[in-house]
């Protein structure tokens, strides 16, 4: 019974992995780079390089008079403005206007003055392809595609719920590694000892992905059986009150003086301030603040637009254990309540756990392909070999590519998102093309690896050759987090090369016979 029990979730561990585990991989490696979004952003738009001030310019009259622009004069529904911080050493304002389309503009800390718009490219694309795999609108849009990443995150977390309990012997696992064996038990005990250590930040990661993610699918539902349908009354239960505009203009509190108001308890100074309905009698200011001594995104203070009056929004300002739970999911997942070294942190478990998702996938092709639980024929094996290949090593290659191309592109702004999208599929599906002509998925991986590090050593050249923007020119006039981008990629680059010239360039056992599925032998280890 015990035998029976433990091969059942043996199989459903594998399944599992076997069935989204590419999905998971894509969700863990590109979230690598998401964690960096701010530090990519300044690597790729020198106008964003700024030293912030204690004092920085006035920005009230700048973004008043780009409101009017972009709203025809006409009361704001939702505007904010995020004042300079060491992450975004710049004024950056976001606002809807009357068709509900998102509109973005920057200013200088420095002097004030609007920075030339550059279209969205490079960091858009690496944080967005992991937030919801920018799925494209006529398939169900970014809310559909944010589900599919919350359901990556379920998948992660069945597969280690079933990975725990078919491994049974966890504490000796924990410390097995023979270097010395064959490929697969090293892939194989590669693949516990990462999976074990990693395990709670593992449980963590896949339980508040999926909670950010799937949250956007269930909110119609939620809205369907608790509210009748009516999702605006599930958005008044969950954020509260919303105010309701008079139609009377009025002169609003000064920007400038808010950005300077710091938090009656922490004395934290604003991260960003939301408005709604600005320039109306009924405006309400939401300021948002750093969080101090709990985990979570954000102290909210809300004030009259018009008056600077304080005003109670129960549900934004709650401290309860619920909204301490919901509140801590953002930060816990995307390392907001730490500094550069966490995210270090977390990019090396992420990376981890893209390795881990990896090798089990190569193990259920191996153990099915060469030995003697496959039900299938060699030449199906091999192809679902070359597709894991393909897709696992094309990924860093594409999202290495994308570095080059934000500095080789000569095209319009406005196109530059597009073309980056273009450029990332291209260079993946080439790489999984070359995997299935290559036919050799061991000689496969150890090439494409290789590129992958050979174009992150690149980058720096790059960029300075095309930009006249060499490394050692930002650290030593103090733009020190674009520099150090170029610096870590080569040193990612260079790792890259050293372990893909550790592998092997082909299997040594033979493969199976196709006579007979069960014919060979396992392997003597």
């Amino acid at each position: 019974m015990n035998r029976e029990r433990h091969k059942r979730n043996y199989d459903l561990h594998s399944w599992t992995g076997i069935a989204l585990g590419l999905i998971v991989f894509v969700v863990a490696f590109t979230g690598c780079f998401a964690l960096f979004h701010d530090e990519i952003r300044t690597w790729e738009d020198p106008a964003l390089r700024e030293t912030v001030s204690d004092a920085p310019a006035p920005i009230a009259a700048s973004f008043e008079t780009w409101l009017d622009e972009v709203t025809g004069g006409e009361p704001a529904a939702f505007a904010s403005l995020y004042p300079p911080s060491e992450d975004r050493p710049f004024y950056e304002g976001y606002v809807f206007d009357a068709e509900n389309a998102l509109h973005e503009a920057r200013w200088s800390s420095v002097t004030g003055d609007r920075l030339p718009d550059r279209g969205a490219g490079l960091s858009t694309w690496l944080l967005d392809i992991h937030r919801d795999f920018m799925w494209p609108d006529f398939l169900g849009g970014r809310t559909f595609g944010r589900g599919l990443v919350g359901i990556a995150g379920i998948v992660l977390l069945l597969a280690i719920l079933t990975g725990v309990i078919a491994h049974t012997k966890i504490r000796e696992e924990a410390y097995t590694m023979r270097l010395k064996r064959s490929p697969r038990l090293k892939w194989q005990d590669s693949h516990k000892v990462i999976g074990l250590w990693g395990l709670p930040f593992f449980i963590m990661i896949s339980f508040t992905g999926a909670v950010l993610g799937v949250v956007a699918l269930l909110a119609p539902i939620v809205a369907a059986i608790a509210f009748k349908g009516d999702v605006e009354a599930l958005e008044h239960a969950i954020f509260g009150d919303h105010p309701e505009p008079t139609g009377q203009q009025v002169q609003m509190i000064s920007l400038d003086q808010l950005q300077r108001m710091r938090h009656p308890e922490s004395g934290y100074l604003p991260e960003f301030i939301s408005m709604e309905h600005y320039g109306d009698e009924a405006a309400v200011f939401n300021i948002f603040y750093p969080a101090d001594t709990e985990l979570l995104m954000y102290d909210i203070v809300s004030l009259s637009g018009a008056s600077g009056e304080r005003v109670v929004n129960e549900q934004l300002e709650a401290t309860n254990a619920a909204s301490r739970a919901t509140g801590a999911m953002a930060p816990l997942h995307y390392a907001t309540y730490g500094g550069v070294w966490l995210k270090f942190l977390y990019l090396v478990l992420g990376l981890g756990l893209a390795v881990i998702t990896a090798l089990g996938s190569m193990m259920w092709v191996e153990r099915r392909k060469h030995g003697n639980e496959g039900s299938k024929s060699a030449a199906f094996y091999d192809r679902l070999s070359h597709l894991n290949t393909g897709v696992v090593m094309g990924l860093p290659v594409a999202s290495l590519a994308l570095f080059h191309l934000d500095k080789l592109y000569t095209g319009a702004e406005a196109a530059r998102l597009v073309a980056t999208g273009w450029t990332y599929f291209a260079v993946w599906g080439a790489a999984l093309t070359y995997a299935f002509i290559r036919r050799n998925d061991y000689a496969a991986t150890r090439e494409l690896m290789t590129l992958a590090g050979a174009l992150a050593l690149a980058i720096p050249l790059t960029n300075g050759v095309m930009t006249g923007d060499w490394v050692w020119l930002r650290l030593a006039s103090g733009h020190t987090q674009s520099g150090w981008v170029d610096v870590c990629l080569a040193l990612f680059g260079g790792a890259a090369i050293f372990v893909a010239m550790a592998l092997p360039r082909a299997r040594r056992e033979k493969s199976r016979t196709p006579q007979s599925k069960h014919s060979e032998p396992v392997p003597a280890e």
